[in-house]
């Protein structure tokens, strides 16, 4: 029986469901009540690629903790080259996990929508989220916050840039768009309210930095900013994009995409079978791209974000946040 490929980045979901109830979450209509076993993980593990990066997720991964420490503890052992990290909700980060987490080089990252009363709105149990951003930072351990952008949360973006300048060990700040579901009440920024309201936050940044000395870096703005100042060449968005992500559920069923979990015309196989199929995703660019002028050096758009928000909302939003950037720091 042929051996499945080697992957350059590879998502288990160690558990198939969460401690919270997003509104917005493109992947709870898939949830079951499964924890992944370590059999399925193994398994999984068998198909990364020596320099891929591992992605621990879910639902939520912590959830499944245990089995972190059992994943780590084996490519430990194996000399494991690449990089792993984990997205999580934080509320679950105890004293006692942030300690074991800190002992482990592990890359994480916690969801935070923005201030209080709006990550309430959208998350809710932001209380335990600080708290477990706080047990991390008692050991020392560095944290990046994932932002979900949407129309209602927009407009306090540089209040959120503000609030995590208080933390020490906050190093980073993603966004991520949202996908639209059929049934979630929040909407997709307009593009111009993402100019305004990320030049402000770009903005808060730079301020905060010089005052403090630390500079919490907004992953996009920076991604295009080195593609500014390198002339970088644009290429396919991600690894989706060239057949190579695999993301796995602990039942063993494999999808190109955590965001395409559960749409039959994307299901690869299961992890038991060894005979996956191989999907590629679309290179994020369009024939629209051709007539831009940010063509080749714009990394395009998410793949499964346009499959997502095209099928429910017919608006490239990724094109409008790129181009935002663009003129921000072009001016």
């Amino acid at each position: 029986m042929k051996e499945n490929k080697k992957y350059l980045y590879l998502v288990l979901w160690l558990a198939n469901y969460c401690n919270l109830d997003c509104d917005y979450c493109y992947a709870k209509n898939n949830f079951g009540t499964e924890k992944m076993s370590w059999i399925i993980a193994k398994q999984g593990l068998e198909l990364l690629d020596e320099k891929a990066t591992l992605i621990l997720a879910g639902g939520e991964p912590l959830l499944n903790f245990p089995l972190i420490e059992t994943i780590y503890t084996y490519l430990k052992e194996k000399n494991f080259k690449g990089k792993i990290a984990i997205q999580t909700n934080g509320t679950l980060i105890t004293d006692d996990i942030a300690y074991k987490l800190s002992k482990m080089h592990i890359k994480i990252g916690v969801s935070l929508d923005g201030m209080f009363d709006t990550n309430e709105c959208s998350r809710g149990e932001t209380k335990k989220v600080i708290t477990g951003i706080r047990n991390l930072e008692k050991y020392n351990k560095d944290v990046s916050i994932n932002c979900v952008l949407t129309g209602e949360n927009i407009g306090s973006l540089e209040a959120l840039v503000e609030f995590l300048y208080l933390f020490k060990n906050i190093n980073g700040l993603g966004l991520d768009l949202i996908r639209i579901t059929p049934k979630t009440k929040f909407t997709i920024p307009k593009s111009k309210d993402l100019y305004i309201n990320l030049k402000k936050a770009y903005d808060k940044t730079i301020f905060l930095g010089n005052i403090t000395g630390k500079f919490i870096p907004i992953r996009e703005i920076e991604d295009t900013k080195q593609r500014l100042n390198l002339n970088y060449h644009s290429c396919n968005y991600c690894y989706s994009s060239i057949g190579q992500t695999a993301v796995i559920l602990p039942n063993g069923n494999v999808y190109p995409c955590s965001s395409l979990v559960g749409e039959d015309e994307y299901f690869m196989g299961n992890i038991e079978s060894k005979k996956l199929n191989s999907i590629i995703l679309s290179s994020g660019k369009s024939l629209l791209c051709e007539k831009c002028r940010y063509e080749k050096i714009c990394r395009g758009s998410c793949p499964s974000r346009i499959i997502m928000n095209t099928k429910y909302f017919n608006e490239n939003s990724d094109c409008n946040l790129r181009k935002a950037i663009f003129k921000i720091l072009e001016n």
